[in-house]
């Protein structure tokens, strides 16, 4: 699909592109005000970076760092324990206005998603979406209900997945120049 395609459905703000674990959910939507302080806190449980380049993570502290480990360990296995079976991570396309997703991960019919926003937490937000459309090998939607502090805290977040993607491309070029 090209990116004109695209825009009907993602707007023309900003966008990423990353791997999510999210399917269809029977669960009811999650409250807008809990999910955005799920998504303002996911910093805290930001499994993005490997550990060691962690800007707070002293060299000479390695008691801070087996605790971090220790913890990040617990968070896993309380994680596993609540909910066992969560969806595979596929690649999405996602901004404020809506998500494409490789085709068939959501029924045709589906107007709610589970979205695993880290690793780490066992909870899933449930996000209202529209009907899902199918275009060649991907399905999109936009989200339904997500508006005011709710979508101004997933741009927010969008916008730290993008950061992190620039930098993690960074580390890449700069790791192959030494």
């Amino acid at each position: 699909m090209d990116e004109a395609g695209q825009d009907d459905f993602l707007g023309e703000e900003l966008r990423v592109t990353t791997d999510l674990m999210i399917g269809p959910s029977k669960r009811p939507t999650t409250d807008p005000v809990l999910a955005q302080r799920l998504i303002e806190s996911l910093d805290l449980f930001d499994d993005a970076h490997p550990r060691g380049s962690m800007p707070h993570e002293d060299e000479a502290a390695p008691e801070v760092q087996r605790l971090e480990h220790k913890l990040d360990l617990l968070l896993h296995l309380v994680a596993e324990s609540l909910h066992p079976e969560r969806p595979d991570p596929v690649e999405v396309t996602i901004s404020g206005h809506g998500i494409v997703l490789p085709g068939g991960t959501l029924p045709e019919d589906c107007d709610r998603v589970e979205v695993y926003l880290s690793r780490l937490l066992p909870q899933p937000c449930v996000f209202g979406v529209e009907t899902p459309t199918t275009r060649g090998s991907q399905q999109m939607t936009r989200w339904s209900g997500v508006q005011g502090p709710l979508g101004e805290a997933i741009g927010r977040w969008i916008f730290r997945l993008h950061r992190r993607h620039i930098a993690e491309k960074r580390q890449k070029v700069d790791g192959s120049r030494k």
